[in-house]
């Protein structure tokens, strides 16, 4: 548990924590549903994260990750629509670096449509460049990924 400017409380996703994150899903480009967030609960290799207001129940975004020997990976990074553009994504996105940087991770890897220029632009703020392209990843609509590459 950290807290994160005062304002924020970072801390474990919980099980019962999934009904309020899959509110928060509902409006992400590539929303994941129930099953995949439980199983990622249960990844032995796996970091999930929620960012809660100081002193509040609400969730208002969530990350998940996976950290393999000195490798990281960002599968999901959602912030609740009423709360985007407050810095709450880069708050939780810095805290799940660091957390995997003191845990020996020497990269950090994640895609994004190539359409999501906000989150790439978090992205490049926090260090992350260009690494390559897969071309067509995408479903709903069907659409390229930049793959993106942070090293520590």
């Amino acid at each position: 548990r950290a807290e994160a400017s005062g304002r924020l409380v970072i801390e474990p996703l919980r099980m019962e924590d999934i009904q309020a994150v899959l509110e928060i899903e509902a409006d992400a480009l590539t929303a994941w549903n129930r099953e995949h967030l439980e199983d990622e609960l249960h990844q032995l290799a796996g970091f999930q994260f929620v960012a809660r207001g100081a002193g509040k129940s609400v969730i208002l975004a969530v990350l998940c990750g996976r950290l393999v020997a000195d490798e990281a990976e960002i599968l999901k990074l959602t912030v609740a629509r009423s709360a985007r553009r407050k810095g709450i994504g880069s708050s939780l996105l810095d805290f799940a670096l660091k957390y995997c940087k003191t845990r020996g991770a020497k990269n950090c890897f994640l895609e994004l449509r190539s359409s999501n220029i906000t989150a790439r632009k978090l992205y490049e703020k926090q260090g992350f460049f260009i690494a390559g392209v897969r071309r067509g990843y995408y479903d709903k609509p069907r659409e390229d990924a930049i793959l993106m590459q942070l090293e520590f």
